[in-house]
């Protein structure tokens, strides 16, 4: 899979992250499904209740999904939920094993779910991950995506990202 996200959304992505740490943060990734691609054209932030650590992060789940919803109306149905986000500020952007854990939950509930992280090591960047399909009680590994950065054609649908808060 290689996971699309847009220039404006990738640099506001980085832009939280560096303004939380050393803590982490994360949020919700939006956009389109297009065959074995995901394009990524906007981000949900982690809400006003969420709890950031230096080791961990809780969104403000009901916040999310209430942004989500918002979204997709907006959009006439057009935008998807992808997957989420999060930081590693003091780490790699890999996953950890509470994150492949959690991107198999994912998994068991959203085909093809994504997680994306950002850590700071040799300047901030990010990697993606999605979760194929598995069997019930023998989860499919974790499959790492390319990831591509791109500008924005001027006629595509926006998504502007929604506060941090």
């Amino acid at each position: 899979m290689k996971v699309w996200i847009g220039r404006d959304v990738f640099e506001d992505l980085l832009e939280q992250a560096r303004t939380l740490a050393p803590l982490e943060t994360g949020g919700v990734l939006m956009g389109w499904r297009r065959g074995g691609d995901r394009i990524v054209m906007g981000t949900i932030g982690p809400g006003p209740k969420a709890l950031h650590g230096r080791h961990m992060f809780l969104p403000d789940h009901a916040w999310q999904v209430a942004r989500i919803n918002e979204a997709f109306a907006a959009s006439g149905g057009d935008l998807d939920y992808l997957g989420d986000w999060h930081t590693h500020p003091e780490s790699e952007a890999e996953l950890s094993g509470l994150d492949r854990r959690t991107l198999q939950k994912l998994g068991r509930k959203i085909a093809d779910s994504l997680m994306l992280i950002a850590a700071p090591a040799g300047g901030w960047h990010a990697n993606a991950w999605t979760q194929p399909r598995g069997r019930l009680f023998h989860p499919a590994p974790a499959e790492r995506c390319e990831l591509a950065v791109f500008d924005v054609p001027s006629d595509w649908p926006r998504l502007i990202s929604t506060p941090r808060a």
